[in-house]
């Protein structure tokens, strides 16, 4: 039994997943916060060690997730690995695409766009999920957790007054809170959300929530479309992933007015680690195998079967 793993960096949290490579079961999975951006990228480092120590992973059984500049994905396969001294590095896109390559939700679709809606802005990529190439790319820091927060922040503390001995770190803390009660409105109706508040303790209905980020659910909706018309190829269906995946309003609009197949996976926040790991597991049946000795056939019939799309791509027009 042979433990590969995969950790993904993100601004706000890092993650990763342990599978085992002989049938890709999750053998462990771990997440690790920063609190301060400038830290995220050494949280990663530190979770990647720590997971391969317990889970007894070589470097080179470990793949890396890192975010890239939207621009230079055009240049290379999303799938392609570069190797390190301590693990393999790829990009975010590469390992989310190989995760839903990998859940079969990406058959017959020849052109992609995946749209992950993170901690600090949203990005959109247009991609052929069977080669890896990218197409296009772009990104907006109009729409993320870090601009939710902040907008609720604003509504708590305009509403509900706040208390006169509030500090940069009670305000920090609060930020926190926000961020916990997102979250858990995104499968409840009311959060409770712990402050600098006259009163005590606030109730946050999704209702309200819904209320203050419309805006700008509505301006990444728009941008995410300009994206899609503008790209070179027609696009299929479009992924959302990362954390704010989970928000009921944005896939709404997203559902309602983009008008193509909108897919949410079940975790949107955690597949790019585990697509790392599967990426990762890939490179140790590849190391395995071992050059086949050339005997006598027949001639091999044709493996490729014309495959029939969609003609006309349902995605809304200029």
């Amino acid at each position: 039994m042979r433990t590969v793993l995969g950790v993904s960096v993100g601004s706000a949290t890092a993650r990763a997943t342990a599978l085992d490579s002989a049938d890709e079961s999750v053998r462990s999975a771990n997440v690790a916060r920063a609190l301060e951006a400038s830290d995220h990228v050494a949280a990663a480092l530190e979770l990647l060690g720590s997971m391969a120590a317990a889970q007894h992973v070589e470097p080179a059984d470990t793949v890396l997730a890192v975010p890239d500049d939207p621009a230079s994905r055009v240049r290379n396969s999303a799938y392609a690995v570069h190797r390190s001294d301590r693990c393999g590095i790829v990009s975010e896109l590469g390992a989310q695409l190989r995760f839903l390559r990998g859940t079969g939700q990406l058959d017959g679709l020849r052109t992609v766009a995946v749209c992950d809606v993170g901690a600090s802005g949203t990005t959109v990529s247009i991609a052929d999920p069977a080669s890896g190439q990218v197409f296009c790319s772009k990104r907006t820091t109009a729409f993320g957790a870090a601009v939710c927060d902040e907008a609720i922040k604003n509504y708590l503390l305009t509403t509900y007054g706040a208390d006169e001995l509030i500090s940069s770190a009670t305000l920090d803390s609060l930020l926190v809170a926000i961020g916990y009660a997102r979250e858990q409105l995104s499968i409840l109706r009311v959060a409770e959300v712990p402050g600098p508040f006259v009163g005590g303790p606030v109730r946050l209905w999704r209702s309200s929530f819904d209320d203050i980020i419309e805006r700008s659910v509505r301006y990444v909706e728009g941008w995410t479309a300009s994206v899609i018309v503008e790209a070179p190829h027609a696009v299929n269906a479009l992924v959302m992933v990362g954390g704010c995946a989970h928000l009921p309003l944005l896939r709404r609009v997203f559902r309602r007015d983009l008008r193509l197949p909108v897919l949410v996976p079940a975790m949107p926040e955690s597949l790019t680690a585990h697509g790392a790991a599967l990426l990762a597991s890939d490179e140790v049946r590849s190391r395995s195998r071992r050059p086949l000795v050339a005997v006598k056939t027949m001639p091999a019939q044709p493996v490729f079967v014309g495959t029939s799309y969609d003609s006309v791509p349902r995605h809304r027009s200029a």
